[in-house]
């Protein structure tokens, strides 16, 4: 099948205040997170609130906004942090699952367990995340399908953090509406970590970590993979199984001029693809295997920072339309035993038998420069980034004179290609005057495809106390359109290689409450896109064609507080959060595949809290509200019968866990009261899924 690869650009590192620069994007403390608050452990709160003034603070980080260093605090824009003990808490068992816990984050799951899942940022599409692994940008340029096949698990994830609103700024062309940065373990100690868990529809998977240090010289290896036969009935077609393998390894090195850090890893997942890109065809398959390697450098100085970094990423991919343990080859074609694999059921014509997969891969090479300073005039970042992408192809790009052998696979040619490069430039500059911070800059970016782009944008912030903010920022974005946007042709879609780059234009106001418990932020914002990227069709065709829609406009507010009680208070951790998104578009005689299916309302509430001793309990309510329909599709009529609104839905997920030091117990259950959901088109979402398992931690 088709994906796409957005290009990446690397720049924004969060530092933690102990000056410890792992990670790009690096903590911003414990932050609104979602939460569920019955009114009895409220009552109970209150009264222990009244008891004792030791509530746990939340820690002033460092990060760099635009490039340049400042505080969480003085930060003009909305960022979300999940730290690694409130990860280890949640009833969830992958990143998307993870994420899907955060406010005007949409994560649109085919299937369950992160199998295949899009991710959304206020109303965006899926192409418009950026999506990175400790400041390594790993956007497919492919398809955004691909952004989220991460060599690494939930197990190897010290923190997550969420920009909402474009980065172009920061990151470079592809921060369209936001950027997700996953944190690797940064643990400093000797430990080895192992887990264990296993749950209905022959649901079993583990893990293994190491953490082995010595001095100034740090390795993290780990393992993991997971399996399950499946979550739908036996009577029904139950082409939702899954078999996923990662392994990953981080190295660094510390010294007292530069520090080092080599990542590297691999992913190699299968699932079925039930009803994924047609509801035609159920019995559709995947494989995709990723692999990656990077190195970063970062010379510090009591005034000025200066990276380098190098890396690489590999995606394969072999998409099959009708499996092939259902459907074995038979020649040149495909069969089940009773019939040959056709596209149209009874048309017995040359056009009509499926021949065989689709197969990609692409690789992505990317290097960059930055150097930031501090003078008396303020902070000043200066930087390039340089990538090339390529792809290999039966479907997607030119055509070859020569055919190439697909890797590992037995029938599998390659018989088209396409490449392009792009260079990025970037100058920020960010200055306080008493209470007022000001951080402007500007991005310019050329493509062998599409020539001199540009980015800019300002944020301004006023201080009205210590913990009490207001802030605003304007800024633009791009996005690239991917190869599957101007190759992809199939028996419903057909590519446009006159596709133009997507622009758009964010204003953005809010305010910021933080204090030594509680963090409270408010946002309203409005995006005014210009030749955004959509697939349409006429009401009175069948094929989806991407065009440049003329006009894309969206609406949105959120809400988001969270509140970390006394130490010895029975309630850890209570939270809220409300996201709410509108859009409009021109050209409304086109039906829309992705811009106007969006999540226009998303509330999420959590609760962590103790039961008794060393015994815990983490519970989190979701209610999403999604604008759009989807065609359905009757497979016993072999039709089309109809469009289907999407219904809103609220769903309860709990675990409940006993730990110390050194080893954790749980049993956990999603989807609690079986409520019947669908997230995208025709597939249909797991009902309570009852899952438990153990963890170990062993220093040595």
């Amino acid at each position: 099948m088709n994906r796409k690869n957005l290009i990446s650009k690397e720049i924004t590192t969060f530092k933690q205040w102990s000056n410890n620069s792992w990670s790009v994007f690096s903590s911003l403390g414990k932050q609104i997170r979602i939460a569920l608050l019955p009114l009895s452990y409220f009552l109970t709160s209150v009264f222990t609130l009244n008891a004792q003034t030791d509530t746990i603070p939340i820690d002033d980080v460092q990060i760099i906004s635009s490039r340049v260093p400042t505080l969480y605090s003085e930060f003009a824009r909305v960022i979300y942090t999940i730290e690694r003990d409130e990860i280890k808490s949640l009833p969830v068992h992958s990143l998307q699952d993870l994420i899907e816990y955060v406010s005007n984050v949409d994560v649109r799951q085919r299937g369950t367990e992160g199998v295949q899942a899009d991710i959304r940022i206020r109303g965006g599409n899926f192409e418009q995340t950026l999506i990175l692994l400790k400041g390594f940008k790993m956007n497919d340029v492919q398809t955004g399908h691909h952004n989220m096949n991460l060599p690494v698990d939930i197990e190897s994830i010290e923190k997550i953090e969420i920009l909402q609103g474009p980065g172009n700024r920061i990151f470079g062309i592809n921060a369209y509406s936001g950027a997700i940065n996953f944190i690797t373990n940064t643990e400093e100690t000797k430990k080895l970590n192992l887990s264990l868990f296993a749950g209905q529809h022959n649901y079993f998977g583990g893990n293994t970590g190491i953490s082995f240090n010595h001095k100034y010289w740090r390795n993290y290896l780990s393992v993991s993979g997971k399996i399950s036969n499946g979550y739908l009935p036996d009577d029904s077609i139950n082409n939702t199984d899954f078999d996923a393998l990662n392994i990953f390894y981080e190295t660094g090195i510390k010294t007292k001029i530069t520090d080092f850090i080599i990542q590297a890893g691999y992913s190699d997942k299968s699932f079925g693809a039930n009803s994924f890109y047609t509801p035609k065809y159920p019995w559709q398959y995947e494989n995709t295997k990723t692999i990656y390697a990077g190195y970063k450098t970062v010379s510090s100085g009591e005034k000025y920072n200066f990276l380098t970094s190098f890396y690489w990423r590999r995606h394969q991919d072999r998409f099959e339309l009708f499996r092939e343990d259902k459907y074995t080859r038979t020649g040149d074609y495909f069969a089940d035993g009773t019939d040959t694999a056709k596209y149209v059921p009874g048309v017995f014509a040359a056009w009509n038998y499926y021949p065989g997969h689709n197969y990609h891969k692409t690789n992505l090479i990317s290097s960059e420069l930055k150097y930031d300073i501090k003078t008396l005039a303020g902070k000043t970042a200066l930087g390039a980034e340089y990538r090339h992408a390529f792809i290999q192809s039966n479907v997607l790009g030119e055509d070859t004179e020569q055919t190439i052998d697909v890797p590992f696979e037995e029938f599998g040619l390659y018989t088209k290609a396409a490449d392009r490069y792009n260079l990025n430039l970037y100058a920020e500059h960010m200055f306080r005057y008493k209470k007022f911070m000001i951080a402007g800059g500007f991005s310019s970016n050329y493509n062998s495809d599409y020539y001199w782009n540009f980015a800019g944008g300002i944020d301004v912030s006023y201080d009205f106390s210590k913990k009490f903010k207001v802030f605003t920022s304007a800024n633009q974005a791009m996005r690239l359109p991917t190869f599957t946007d101007l190759y992809y042709d199939g028996p419903t879609n057909k590519g446009n290689p006159d596709l133009l780059p997507e622009h758009a234009l964010t204003y953005e106001a809010g305010l910021k409450y933080h204090s030594k418990g509680l963090r409270v932020h408010l946002t309203g914002f409005r995006r005014e896109g210009k030749n955004t990227i959509d697939w349409v069709r006429l009401s009175d065709t069948i094929d989806w064609q991407p065009l440049n829609i003329t006009e894309l406009t969206t609406h949105g507010a959120e809400f988001s507080s969270s509140y970390y009680f006394a130490k010895n208070s029975c309630i850890k951790k209570i939270a809220v959060s409300y996201a709410y998104i509108d859009i409009t578009k021109q050209s409304a005689e086109y039906i829309s595949k992705y811009a106007l299916d969006y999540l226009k309302h998303k509330a999420v509430f959590s609760l962590h809290h103790k039961i008794y001793g060393n015994l815990a309990a983490s519970w989190v309510v979701r209610y999403e509200d999604r604008a759009g329909s989807y065609s359905v599709y009757d497979l016993t009529e072999g039709d089309y019968t109809g469009e289907q609104n999407y219904k809103p839905f609220a769903l309860v997920d709990l675990k409940i866990y006993w730990a110390n030091d050194h080893l954790e117990i749980y049993t956990e259950a999603s989807n609690l009261f079986d409520e019947e959901y669908y997230e995208f088109g025709n597939i249909k979402m797991p009902g309570r899924w009852i899952k438990a398992g153990v963890r170990i931690n062993l220093g040595f």
